[in-house]
């Protein structure tokens, strides 16, 4: 008898979008160019019939312009997600922002600022009075803090938890050591659902990779069925990733990424 309990792959499994995370995912922390093989890969797949290519980050849109740039991507996505909740189409390795979407993030943004301003004083005071980190002027959220090692940036973490309960539409973006606030609606899961469903693919053809926090809301099945991370991924990553049934690498990096389409999505003999 089967397990009805058991989550089932739906019949629609052929890969038409795959949304991967820069930083820890593609790309290695010390400036080389991503590695040719996911390159290959995608080429490869398009060969197929058509794919999609989100890169979604909690970098600026400049920021990972500039990095492409820099890496010599010989392949530029057809979407990027910047600081977690802008969209924007990529046409000729130029961004054309989403406006209807960013314009909407843009003002609730703004709106929930101001609306929950006491907050911004009350981390200031804890940061400065309890922490050796460092509060950073950040282009998507009035306050943001770098913290001085992991150990530090989960105490942070530990304090902010409790307050943030008096703001629910509030949250705190943390990547490795940095952190953000941000609309608790707006996060990288939800930029890919906008993105799949104006594209009109469900989420039973979407692949998901990533690496470190910031990732999870969109390691989720309602956004992409097919979840996977790399080695080196933080372990609440690993833990998400291994209960949704999806793929953890033994490998890191873009690597790890590879290993993971190919474990997931095998080309078939025949298929160059």
């Amino acid at each position: 008898m089967s397990d009805p309990h058991k989550k089932t792959t739906p019949l629609a499994s052929e890969l038409r979008l795959i949304c991967t995370d820069f930083d820890g995912t593609l790309a290695e922390p010390d400036g080389q160019p991503i590695l040719t093989s996911f390159f290959e890969r995608l080429v490869a797949w398009r060969k197929r019939g058509q794919l999609f290519w989100i890169i979604n980050t909690g970098r600026t849109y400049e920021s990972l312009q500039e990095e492409l740039v820099r890496r010599k991507s010989p392949l530029w996505p057809d979407w990027m997600v910047t600081m977690e909740r802008e969209i924007w189409l990529v046409r000729n390795k130029r961004g054309i922002g989403w406006f209807e979407w960013n314009r909407k993030c843009e003002l609730l943004h703004t709106q929930l600022f101001e609306s929950v301003s006491p907050i911004w004083k009350l981390v200031e005071d804890y940061v400065a009075r309890h922490t050796s980190a460092q509060l950073v002027q950040d282009a998507g959220s009035p306050l943001g803090i770098i913290a001085s090692c992991e150990e530090e940036a989960d105490e942070i973490s530990a304090y902010m938890t409790p307050l943030l309960e008096n703001w629910p539409t509030l949250v705190a973006v943390r990547n490795s050591i940095y952190f953000r606030f941000s609309h608790k609606f707006y996060h990288k899961g939800a930029c890919l659902e906008a993105i799949s469903n104006g594209l009109g693919v469900p989420s039973a053809q979407v692949m998901a990779i990533g690496d470190h926090l910031n990732d999870l809301p969109m390691l989720e099945r309602r956004y992409a069925w097919h979840l996977a991370c790399p080695a080196n991924a933080v372990d609440e990553v690993k833990e998400r990733v291994r209960a949704e049934d999806g793929y953890v690498a033994a490998t890191s990096v873009a690597e790890g990424t590879v290993e993971a389409w190919n474990k997931l999505f095998p080309l078939k003999k025949g298929k160059s």
